[in-house]
C-alpha cells in the first residue's frame, strides 16, 4: 500500500498520483488511532488546557452554523458570529452577537485562544475565512472537525452528524462496496465522500465532485428515454419534477410528485396550475403524504423548500396534531410501473425504499436516493436493494460544495 503523511492526509496537499483505495485505507487508520488526528494541533491545545471554558467564534451564518450552536451547549463558549453584511445592522443570530471580520481579529489579539468554526456552504466563503485565520493565526476548524472536537453527536441533527466512528467500524464493508460500483468513478467519489467525512476537509470532496445540475438526471451513468415515468418521493417545491420536465424536452409519461410539507404543497399546487390545460398537466399528480416502510402518521417539521423532515418520536408529545403528516407505502401510491424512483426524504430513505420493494421488484426502476442524511445509509441502502434486485449496477455522484447531494444511483 502506498505510504502517506499525516499532513498530506489532512491537508490534501503532496499526495502525488496517489490511490484513492490507498488514501483511504490510510486516513482509516489514522482515524482508528486518534479520532481528533485531523483537529489542527492549535486548537487541540486549546481545547485540552481550557475545555468547556473555550473562547468560540462562529465564521458566517449557514445551517451548518446553526447545528453547531443548538449542540454545543456548555461545552464551550459561543462569543460571536462573523458577518460583514449582518453585523452593521445590529442583528444576532441564535442570540449571539454578530461581529465583522476586524472585529474577529481585535478580539483574537485579546484572546489568542479564540478557536473559530467555518461552517460556510460555499467554497468561496469558506476560503475567504480560511485564509483570514491562516494569515492571521488563529485556529480554525471546519464544521465536521468542531463536532468531533467538541464531541457533539449525541445533540446534533442525524443529518449533520460526524460519520468518523461508522466509517472507522466498517472499513472493510466500504471496500466491498467500492468494488461492487459499476463505474471506477463511483468508486472514486465513494473514497472521496469517505475521506471527507474522516478528516473534514472538503477537498477530498471538491476532488471528486460534479456540479448540481448533474444531479439525477445528468449523472453521465445512464440516459433516459421519452416515456419515463418518474415516482418523485421529496417533491419539495417542484425542482426534480421540472428537471425531468427540461431534460426529455416534456417527452415523458408520469411524474407522481409525493410531498408531505404543507408550506411545499402550496408551492406545488401553484406548479400544476403552471401547467394547467397543456399537455403536461395530465402526467402530473400531487400525493400529500409522507413515504415510508408501513402506513402511519408521525409528527413533522413543516419548514418550506429543503430540510423539513419527520421528527424523532421523542419530540412527538411536543407536536401539535396538525403537524402530524401520514406515511404510505410507494407500492399503495402507484398506479403503473416507473421507470425512476427518486428520493430526498431527510434520512427516511431506506424506510421509504422498503415501502417501495414491491415496485421495485416488479418494475426495475432506475433508482437515485440521497445518500447523505444517515451515516450508515451508503452502506444499508446498497445492502437493501441487494436483498431486493440483486442485478442492479450501483454508481455514486456527489453534486455539491459541501457534506449535501451525494446520490446513489442504481441502474
Amino acid at each position: 500500500m502506498q505510504s502517506f503523511t499525516t499532513d498530506s492526509l489532512v491537508s490534501h496537499l503532496g499526495l502525488g498520483n496517489f490511490d484513492p483505495e490507498d488514501a483511504f485505507l490510510a486516513t482509516a487508520e489514522l482515524y482508528r488511532k486518534d479520532p481528533l488526528f485531523c483537529v489542527p494541533a492549535r486548537a487541540r491545545e486549546i481545547l485540552s488546557r481550557r475545555g468547556a471554558d473555550t473562547p468560540i467564534v462562529m465564521l458566517g451564518r449557514s445551517h451548518f452554523g446553526a447545528n453547531f450552536m443548538s449542540a454545543l451547549g456548555q461545552r464551550g463558549k459561543l462569543l460571536a458570529v462573523v458577518d460583514d453584511f449582518r453585523a452593521r445592522r445590529g442583528e444576532q443570530y441564535y442570540g449571539v452577537d454578530i461581529t465583522t471580520t476586524d472585529g474577529l481579529l481585535a478580539m483574537a489579539r485579546q484572546d489568542p485562544d479564540i478557536v473559530t468554526i467555518n461552517a460556510c456552504r460555499a467554497d468561496f466563503s469558506k476560503r475567504y475565512f480560511d485564509d483570514l485565520c491562516r494569515n492571521h493565526g488563529i485556529p480554525c476548524m471546519t464544521f465536521e472537525q468542531g463536532a468531533r472536537a467538541f464531541d457533539l453527536n449525541d445533540t446534533l441533527d442525524h443529518r449533520v452528524a460526524d460519520w468518523g466512528s461508522v466509517i472507522g467500524e466498517n472499513v472493510q464493508s466500504y471496500h466491498k462496496l467500492a468494488q461492487r460500483m459499476g463505474d471506477r468513478y463511483s468508486a472514486e467519489t465513494l473514497y472521496g465522500v469517505l475521506g471527507f467525512h474522516l478528516t473534514g476537509n472538503p477537498e477530498w470532496l471538491l476532488s471528486v465532485a460534479r456540479p448540481i445540475p448533474t444531479l439525477y438526471f445528468r449523472s453521465g451513468l445512464f440516459s433516459l428515454s421519452a416515456h419515463e415515468r418518474m415516482v418523485d418521493c421529496g417533491a419539495s417545491v417542484g425542482e426534480s419534477t421540472n428537471a425531468l420536465n427540461s431534460a426529455t424536452q416534456g417527452r415523458f409519461d408520469r411524474s407522481w410528485m409525493i410531498e408531505p410539507d404543507r408550506l411545499n404543497i402550496a408551492g406545488l399546487q401553484v406548479l400544476l396550475r403552471k401547467y394547467a390545460g397543456t399537455d403536461i398537466a395530465a402526467k402530473l399528480t400531487l400525493h400529500q403524504c409522507a413515504v415510508g416502510e408501513h402506513d402511519d402518521e408521525v409528527p413533522f417539521q413543516h419548514l418550506g423548500n429543503h430540510g423539513s423532515a419527520v421528527l424523532p418520536a421523542s419530540g412527538a408529545p411536543d407536536v401539535p396534531r396538525a403537524d402530524y403528516v401520514r406515511v404510505r407505502r410507494v407500492d399503495d401510491i402507484v398506479d403503473d410501473k416507473p421507470t425512476i424512483i427518486k428520493m430526498d426524504v431527510e434520512g427516511s430513505e431506506l424506510a421509504a425504499l422498503k415501502g417501495a420493494a414491491g415496485v421495485i421488484r416488479d418494475a426495475r426502476p432506475k433508482l437515485m436516493v440521497s445518500g447523505y442524511h444517515r451515516s450508515t445509509d451508503l452502506l444499508g441502502i446498497p445492502a437493501f436493494i441487494d436483498t431486493v434486485a440483486p442485478d442492479y449496477r450501483i454508481g455514486l455522484r456527489h453534486h455539491t460544495e459541501d457534506r449535501w447531494d451525494t446520490c446513489l444511483y442504481f441502474y
